[in-house]
């Protein structure tokens, strides 16, 4: 039989869609409110399957169905619009924070390669990266491939290849 390998997910890349924000929207506030899917919809004037599909991010109501949901809930629409907006906007952030400690992380892995090694040797860096298999800590040293160099215990390093 053959061997199972599963392959890592990939990062989300994409945007957040609207319409899965106000789906989550939607949800907790339901949840929150400890009501049933069935409730909620026959209040609203929807059917629950359409419910669930808007809280699910899969449908995009219209104006006047989302009125009809965020009355339903005990909310109004720019409420609703509101959430949805800082939720979005929260995302925003926690990516660009993201963002800037991946680039704050690989300049200073960058910096601690080139700054540990001893006097002539050659930085591990473009050509001698491409070569590198494995990037071990091992206390005090780096092993990578065959080389080893001294590095400040407990650092972070990053495998190249």
């Amino acid at each position: 039989m053959g061997k199972v390998v599963e392959f890592p997910r990939a990062p989300r890349t994409e945007k957040p869609l609207w319409r899965n924000e106000l789906g989550e929207v939607l949800r907790g506030e339901r949840r929150s409110q400890e009501r049933i899917l069935t409730e909620v919809a026959a209040t609203a004037g929807v059917s629950p399957q359409y419910l669930s599909e808007i809280e699910r991010g899969r449908k995009e109501p219209s104006s006047e169905v989302l009125g009809s949901v965020a009355g339903a809930l005990g909310l109004e629409l720019v409420e609703v619009v509101h959430r949805v907006a800082a939720s979005l906007e929260a995302r925003r952030e926690l990516e660009r924070r993201e963002a800037e400690r991946r680039e704050r992380l690989e300049r200073e892995v960058s910096f601690a390669f080139r700054a540990d090694l001893p006097a002539g040797q050659p930085a591990l860096g473009i050509d001698a990266a491409l070569e590198i298999d494995a990037v071990l800590d091992l206390g005090g040293a780096i092993a990578a491939g065959d080389a080893t160099i001294a590095a400040p215990p407990g650092g972070v390093y990053l495998l190249v290849a």
